[in-house]
């Protein structure tokens, strides 16, 4: 029974692992680099306030398989990109918020 607990434990750890590199794999082919999104600028648009969400992915439950992202009708400033920030699990969606860009 013993030897059956480890070897399910490896298994379940062998999973979380390969679920987490597929989660970041997924993002990176799903979504693009929202800097380099071609699309007309309102010189009216509203720019996205200090931590409101700039976008969210939307994932399937236990797998955080993502399915689509939304994109807010605001849009970050000049000099900020719009990144993943944190999970929100009662949505499950990754949420995106404005961030100031690395140099």
């Amino acid at each position: 029974m013993s030897r059956l607990v480890q070897v399910s434990s490896a298994a379940l750890i062998v999973l979380i692992l390969l679920s987490s590199s597929q989660v970041a794999e997924q993002a990176a082919t799903f979504l693009q680099d929202l800097t380099r999104l071609s699309r007309s600028i309102d010189s009216q648009e509203e720019k996205c306030a200090d931590n409101t969400a700039c976008g969210w992915a939307i994932y399937k439950p236990f797998t955080r398989a993502i399915e689509n992202y939304m994109r807010n009708t605001c849009t970050c400033p000049d000099h900020m990109k719009c990144i993943r920030t944190d999970d929100d699990l009662s949505i499950s969606a990754f949420v995106y918020r404005c961030r100031k860009m690395q140099s």
